[in-house]
């Protein structure tokens, strides 16, 4: 290919590491993105200027002859066992690491998803989300909503990212998450024993430990309008009646749903 980097001498001390990142960010934008995710501009400079330390203009234009044809962009210390033709070392590991989204986009997607659950996510999202589910569903029941809606979206980005390196290090792509298809006389068991305790004036409290796990297990939320527009005013237990029934309603939706498709 014609030489990326021009230049009548072979030193690479005269090589603008500037002018390689440009390019990387040329060749491929999104992946450069992707890589350098929150990084300034000025640190993945110096970065690259350690990386190409030592090199020859040849070894940098193979290096980025590989970013060409690979279609991503790795790291600076990558990059460089690429000039230097080490081309087979950490390239499949680069690849599942491409096939993820960045963060910001994770969690746009897991807020979509959290409105309308028919949106498709990824499976390192919804791992991350499983993580902190109780944090994301503090939110609407918080003093501060704000603060505790930062805290929640900060801890999934935190844990999106690491769950990333644990399915990259296992050799995993990104890939489409899927429900679990739900056991109906589990559902059933699960909407007797919730009517069991709704027919209890006891038991409307001591089920409340109850009722975020099987929402969580059943991959549904209820919303604090939905509650209060179904409460009863007139009862003291209204509130925590309404959740429930709720839950029971939902619960018994996803039985006849499943009934429905065995039919």
């Amino acid at each position: 290919m014609n030489s990326m980097v021009s230049n009548n001498q072979n030193a690479v001390a005269h090589i603008n590491s500037a002018k390689v990142v440009g390019i990387f960010k040329a060749i491929a934008p999104r992946s450069f993105e992707k890589t350098f995710e929150g990084i300034a501009t000025e640190q993945i400079n110096h970065a690259m200027k350690i990386c190409l330390d030592g090199l020859t203009h040849e070894q940098v234009n193979k290096g980025l002859s590989m970013v060409r044809d690979n279609g991503y962009c790795p790291d600076p210390a990558m990059f460089r066992k690429w000039c230097l033709g080490i081309e087979g070392f950490g390239s499949e590991q680069q690849r599942a690491i491409d096939s993820y989204k960045g963060k910001n986009a994770a969690l746009a997607n897991i807020l979509r998803w959290r409105a309308d659950q028919s949106a498709p996510i990824t499976n390192a999202e919804k791992e991350a989300y499983d993580r902190c589910y109780e944090m994301f569903n503090a939110i609407e029941w918080a003093y501060n909503s704000d603060k505790a809606a930062y805290l929640a979206y900060d801890a999934f980005k935190e844990n999106y990212v690491e769950v990333v390196k644990e399915l990259v290090a296992k050799g995993e792509q990104q890939g489409i998450w899927t429900a679990p298809k739900a056991i109906s006389s589990k559902v059933k068991r699960m909407v007797s024993y919730a009517q069991d305790y709704l027919n209890s004036t006891d038991g409307v409290h001591a089920y409340s430990a109850s009722a975020a796990g099987i929402a969580k297990e059943q991959f549904f939320s209820i919303t604090r309008a939905e509650v209060k527009e179904h409460q009863d005013r007139n009862n003291i237990f209204a509130y925590d009646k309404a959740l429930y029934e709720l839950i029971s309603q939902k619960l018994n939706s996803l039985v006849w749903e499943e009934e429905r498709g065995a039919a």
